[in-house]
């Protein structure tokens, strides 16, 4: 009996921990624009050492575009190529802004860093 026991929890343990796993994967972007700008914001302020200043402003425009990119995703009937298109427009307006507020170096950096993670994702290698 207690090796039955034993059995069932360790089979309710396997099942669990790929379920949770997968639910967060899902959930990835969720959270309000406000909240997606600032993780975006911070990773940035941490990988092109951005001023106060700087910080400021380009978490402004973070949360322009988020709230861009959510707008897309929330419109009704738009094919995936439709949706694909307008998505790369405006990361290249998102890009445009940055560039007046990032010195050459740091939109340089912020460029390689955007490259490097479009690499990792199609090759299944998220951190």
């Amino acid at each position: 009996m207690k090796g039955l026991l034993s059995g069932l929890v360790l089979l309710m343990v396997l099942v669990t921990i790929p379920l949770q796993a997968q639910n967060q994967r899902g959930q990835r972007n969720t959270g309000t624009p406000e909240e997606m700008a600032a993780k975006q914001t911070e990773r940035m302020k941490q990988n092109l050492g951005l001023s106060l200043e700087q910080t400021t402003k380009v978490e402004a425009i973070n949360l322009k575009f988020v709230k861009k990119q959510r707008e897309i995703r929330k419109a009704p009937g738009q094919d995936r190529t439709a949706m694909r298109e307008a998505m790369a427009q405006v990361r290249k307006d998102r890009q445009l802004e940055l560039k007046s507020v990032l010195s050459a170096d740091q939109f340089k950096k912020m460029i390689d860093w955007e490259k490097e993670m479009i690499q990792r994702r199609g090759k299944g290698q998220r951190k």
